[in-house]
């Protein structure tokens, strides 16, 4: 089991455990993205791209210091496919306060 982070718009973010890609595709509704911001090193933001302009936007992000929007559900995870630490969630968050 994978420890990763869910957020969806308009909602708080919650831990789960999932065991694999099938599941990452379910929480994310479909075939998925992972993209970066420049303010969470080693942690990959897995997202639907076909929620681009259709489901609520979520939060806004840093990628290669240009600024974009995450639509839809968003798991946060390690950029190796490990499970987030209890360091990485509180990293997580306060990247989310940050957001408003």
């Amino acid at each position: 089991m994978t420890t990763v982070y869910v957020k969806l718009p308009h909602e708080n973010a919650v831990v789960r455990e999932i065991a694999g890609t099938d599941e990452l595709q379910e929480l994310v509704g479909g075939d998925y993205e992972v993209v970066e911001d420049d303010h969470l090193e080693g942690i990959s933001l897995v997202v639907n791209e076909d929620a681009r302009g259709v489901e609520a936007n979520n939060f806004p992000i840093t990628s290669d210091g240009f600024l974009d929007w995450v639509y839809g559900p968003c798991v946060f995870i390690k950029a190796d496919g490990r499970s987030l630490t209890a360091d990485d969630l509180s990293r997580i968050n306060r990247f989310l306060s940050s957001k408003g």
